[in-house]
């Protein structure tokens, strides 16, 4: 990867970076904070969910960036337009997949303590993050267009991602949100995904109908509108990039 090039480790990085996170949440929240009975071992259940935000918002950040790093090469060449955020979804979704094998090892080790007890449950995860992928996809073919004419949509994009990360069930099971606000966190694009996140590869849970039916329904909402707005804007994007 082009990214770790001169690198003593390479794309080692991509499996060392999450296992040193992983690393972290298990002592700070071992030693400092006490989760709910339910929801242990924590550092588990936060290091799934992390892990998968990751992807999705370096993902989208690459998108916002990707014709501006890109344009001379996008002039000079006769490939779609739509291929540059593609492949920043690809890169970031390659990243992700090297990194899995320390998500997997995780939940042996926790397996082989009797914190969890997997079984075909966790066959489920691979869907839930292929589709949660179709959506990024979606949502990077809107900030790519949108970027190249708006030079605040990456900062705003940002900022937008940090209020996501709180607003969708990562740090937390959406269960332990106040029943008030807990139909609010339902509104949020993400919320379905990651809820079938834990509930396969924590609470190794098959993934209830209806987070399926919100999963599918939002991935193809966002290609839909991604694609129509990406098209929309197609034209002159090559030359504003």
């Amino acid at each position: 990867m082009a990214r770790y090039r001169g690198g003593v480790l390479g794309f080692f990085w991509s499996m060392l970076n999450p296992l040193l996170l992983l690393l972290v949440y298990a002592t700070v929240f071992r030693l400092v904070f006490a989760p709910r009975a339910d929801v242990r071992p924590y550092a588990l259940f936060l290091f799934a969910g992390v892990l998968v935000w990751g992807f999705v918002s370096s993902a989208l950040l690459d998108a916002a960036e990707t014709f501006r790093a890109n344009g001379p090469l996008l002039r000079k060449t006769t490939a779609a337009p739509e291929v540059f955020p593609t492949v920043a979804v690809l890169a970031r979704f390659a990243h992700l997949a090297l990194a899995l094998p320390v998500l997997a090892a995780a939940v042996a080790l926790a397996a082989a303590r009797g914190s969890v007890h997997p079984n075909g449950s966790a066959a489920e995860f691979p869907l839930v993050v292929l589709l949660l992928a179709t959506a990024v996809l979606g949502m990077a073919l809107v900030v790519s267009a949108l970027s190249v004419h708006f030079g605040d949509v990456r900062d705003l994009l940002g900022n937008l991602l940090t209020l996501a990360f709180f607003v969708t069930p990562v740090l937390y099971p959406i269960d332990a949100a106040p029943e008030r606000l807990r139909r609010l966190l339902w509104l949020n694009p993400f919320t379905s995904f990651f809820v079938g996140i834990h509930e396969s590869v924590f609470y190794f849970r098959p993934v209830r109908a209806e987070i399926w039916a919100g999963m599918v329904g939002v991935a193809a909402l966002s290609v839909a509108i991604g694609g129509a707005v990406f098209e929309r804007l197609r034209d002159s994007i090559a030359e504003e990039a």
